[in-house]
């Protein structure tokens, strides 16, 4: 009987080297595989990492300034890199101090579309082309689109900035994009840590208050950047968060520990919340877009917390779209659309759309304005 010994020394190094190729390709694969997930974040669900050192989205003297009727508004031909936790995007206001193109002579014989709105139509941290409203203007080419908006504007002073706007051509639609927190913004004479105009009710008829609007120091003379101490333990944890994945993994186990309400920054409105004098700067707004042969339209931004289903807070949409029956203004709540998508359509962090966000808008105005 012949005996072998299995521990020979060729025996081992070949155990030795299958171990040793066997862990290698099982390291590699997991390497193929994070690489497909992380190119997969980048493409479908980007979540890019933006230190507190970077953000600079303060807008004093850069991109707004004050205005003794509104507040403030957009400077002419400004433009700034603006840095917030969710994205960098570069922003570029037109001669008249909108986030707008500049319009030629030639359009003004087309009907024009124009949009009131706060920091959603203003296309707050998204890149320019891809804007809901620079979405419509490649997808109705026969109107000349105008985007009034600013960011932080409730109700009032879209009004304003639409009384005050002046168009030599025709106007089609008049288009107001409300979101949850206008109905505050129109109830109070500060908005975005700013002060603001207000309307107030005498005798059933509105009457602006707070004008001129007066001016912060920080308008003239901007404060500067907080800047946060870095260490190398810090420096070294932003390196792993530069991966989308493990930055979102990151952020979900933040969010485990701190609760889901994280991601919403503004609560829900409170009950009995005064609508009587959006009610009216509705009816105003109506009479303005009347006054000039246009319609009025209003779509309703449905909150982050609806659509995410953060938690059970009623929709604010239910009473405003009752005020525009009311009043004979069309009216259409986008929550159906954004339902719909299966994708990420809100940023994580704060409350704005995305670009899949403002995509999912367009398409649902497109639709209603024109019915098609």
């Amino acid at each position: 009987m012949l005996f072998f010994n299995t521990t020979s020394p060729i025996n081992t190094r070949n155990r030795t080297h299958t171990f040793a190729a066997n862990t290698a390709l099982a390291l590699g694969s997991l390497l193929l595989c994070l690489l497909a997930i992380e190119a997969g974040y980048r493409l479908i669900d980007p979540f890019p990492y933006i230190s507190q050192n970077e953000s600079n989205h303060s807008e004093y003297g850069n991109l707004s300034g004050y205005d003794q009727l509104l507040g403030w508004k957009g400077v002419p031909s400004a433009q700034a890199e603006f840095i917030t936790n969710n994205s960098r995007t570069w922003l570029k206001n037109n001669s008249l101090g909108f986030r707008d193109i500049e319009h030629a002579a030639a359009d003004r014989a087309k009907p024009a579309i124009v949009f009131l709105g706060d920091s959603f139509t203003w296309g707050y941290e998204v890149n320019f082309e891809e804007m809901f409203v620079n979405r419509l203007r490649n997808m109705l080419p026969e109107f000349d689109i105008h985007n009034l908006s600013h960011r932080g504007y409730g109700t009032d002073q879209s009004l304003l900035t639409f009384a005050g706007w002046n168009h030599p051509g025709p106007i089609r639609h008049v288009v107001l994009m409300m979101s949850e927190n206008d109905v505050d913004d129109n109830n109070s004479d500060y908005g975005s840590g700013k002060p603001k105009p207000i309307f107030q009710l005498i005798d059933g008829q509105l009457v602006l208050r707070g004008v001129p609007v007066p001016m912060l120091d920080s308008w003239a003379t901007p404060p500067p950047p907080e800047k946060f101490v870095e260490s190398w333990k810090s420096r070294g944890i932003e390196f792993f968060l530069r991966s989308h994945l493990v930055h979102d993994m990151a952020y979900r186990l933040f969010l485990h520990r701190q609760g889901r309400e994280t991601r919403e920054p503004f609560p829900p409105l409170p009950a009995g919340n005064d609508l009587t004098l959006t009610r009216h700067l509705l009816g105003e707004l109506k009479k303005e877009a009347t006054a000039r042969k246009a319609e009025l339209t209003i779509f309703l931004i449905p909150s982050k917390r609806e659509i995410e289903k953060l938690d059970g807070a009623p929709p604010y949409q239910t009473a405003i779209a009752d005020i525009c029956a009311n009043l004979g203004i069309r009216c259409h709540d986008l929550a159906t659309d954004f339902k719909k998508e299966w994708l990420r359509t809100y940023y994580r962090h704060g409350m704005h759309w995305n670009p899949r966000g403002n995509r999912v808008a367009s398409q649902a105005i497109y639709s209603r304005l024109t019915g098609r």
